[in-house]
């Protein structure tokens, strides 16, 4: 009985399959994910602001011609020290922010005391 065959009257069809689903939402998902928003050229050009993208150039020695020619125009030696200088300025905030130290009151604590200015001689109603 182990050995015999069953018949099926009418076998199932057979149709191929040309891919698997996506969901519209994983698939909206995996859109955005490849979209240019996800670029360092865009970050760069797009979100940061000049004083960051300074900021940014500083950190990597780069010279302020840099700044004025833009990401595109960056060579690859340009653009690895861009990200090696994002990874340290990450790693700055990492070790302040892992001590305990962010907090603005935190970096004015022990600051000498300066005293005020009090002079307002340049106030002075003279008469003419």
């Amino acid at each position: 009985m182990a050995n015999t065959a069953i018949n099926y009257p009418n076998p199932a069809p057979l149709k191929a399959v040309t891919g698997r689903h996506v969901p519209k939402g994983l698939a909206e998902i995996k859109a955005l994910m490849g979209s240019e928003r996800h670029t360092p050229e865009y970050v760069y050009t797009k979100v940061l602001s000049e004083q960051e993208r300074t900021l940014v150039c500083f950190a990597a020695g780069l010279k302020r011609h840099h700044l004025e020619s833009g990401f595109a125009n960056f060579d690859a030696d340009t653009r690895l020290k861009i990200h090696k200088a994002i990874l340290q300025m990450e790693q700055l905030v990492k070790a302040f922010t892992d001590a305990n130290a962010m907090a603005p009151a935190k970096f004015v604590q022990h600051a000498p005391v300066e005293p005020a200015n009090t002079n307002y001689s340049h106030l002075t109603i003279t008469k003419g």
